[in-house]
């Protein structure tokens, strides 16, 4: 029997000799079906998840803005404020 040589044969394939059994190989795993509580469980999940992502951009933009005024009005008070809004700025807008 002549076997195949090595450009003619798959890459895959097991070159058996002859008289011997062929390894049995398995078929890849495959993952059983969801059910339809876990498909909704996943959903509730992905939406708890989203809505606490909201909550916490939302926190963070608070206090960002808190921090903004924190500084500004500490910046005005140490500069005082006749040197931040002098006499007649409104007459500039």
């Amino acid at each position: 029997m002549k076997l195949p040589s090595e450009h003619e044969r798959e890459p895959a394939q097991a070159v058996i000799a002859p008289g011997k059994t062929p390894v049995h190989r398995a078929s890849p795993v495959r993952s059983p079906q969801a059910s339809a509580e876990l498909v909704n469980a996943r959903e509730e999940h992905a939406a708890y998840v989203q809505g606490r992502e909201r909550m916490e951009r939302a926190g963070l933009l608070r206090a960002l803005l808190v921090l903004g005024v924190v500084v500004l009005m500490g910046s005005i008070c140490r500069a005082g404020l006749d040197r931040v809004f002098v006499h007649g700025w409104w007459k500039q807008w």
